[in-house]
């Protein structure tokens, strides 16, 4: 009994290691652990990640027009 148990888990290991579904799993667990710990690498990341630099424009347009309207009006530069 015990080797007949014994004999149908090492056999269902072994198509469980020759499986490719649980070697892709494996992969992505391993991927979304790497992430999490190390972020996520600049490859992955879309390139030069242009859709969102709109964004980065923006924020810097918006404050140097701010940083030119207080120089206008005399206010101090340090704000802080």
């Amino acid at each position: 009994m015990e080797v007949s148990a014994f004999a149908f888990a090492v056999w269902l290991t072994v198509r469980l290691l020759r499986s490719p579904i649980f070697h892709r799993m494996v992969g992505r667990v391993h991927q979304k652990v790497q992430h999490i710990r190390h972020g996520v690498p600049p490859e992955e990341q879309g390139g030069t990640k242009l859709e969102g630099q709109d964004f980065e424009y923006r924020k810097f347009f918006n404050h140097f027009k701010e940083e030119l309207k207080d120089q206008m009006k005399g206010n101090p530069r340090n704000k802080f």
